[in-house]
């Protein structure tokens, strides 16, 4: 049956706003990015992979935080034999 077949078919009082927003977030998502917007990010991105290339610790930070979770994980599972005991 055909939408303009059906009997008293009305809109709902909060579908037309929700109707609006739908359209003006897919028009915000269609939109091509503007240009200068599109040079911020890529040195935003340059500046952060920089940031990470000069990090001389970077390795040892890593183990270091391995061992954290690997500790933090084992006293977990201790505590769970403990307390099934």
């Amino acid at each position: 049956m055909a939408l303009s077949r059906i009997p008293n078919r009305k809109l709902h009082p909060q579908s037309v706003p929700n109707l609006a927003l739908a359209q003006v977030t897919l028009e915000a998502l269609l939109m091509p990015p503007n240009k200068a917007e599109e040079r911020r990010l890529l040195v935003a991105q340059d500046e952060r992979q920089e940031k990470l290339d000069d990090d001389p610790l970077g390795p040892a930070k890593g183990i270091v935080n391995g061992l954290r979770l690997s500790v933090t994980l084992w006293s977990f599972i201790a505590l769970v034999v403990l307390l099934m005991r």
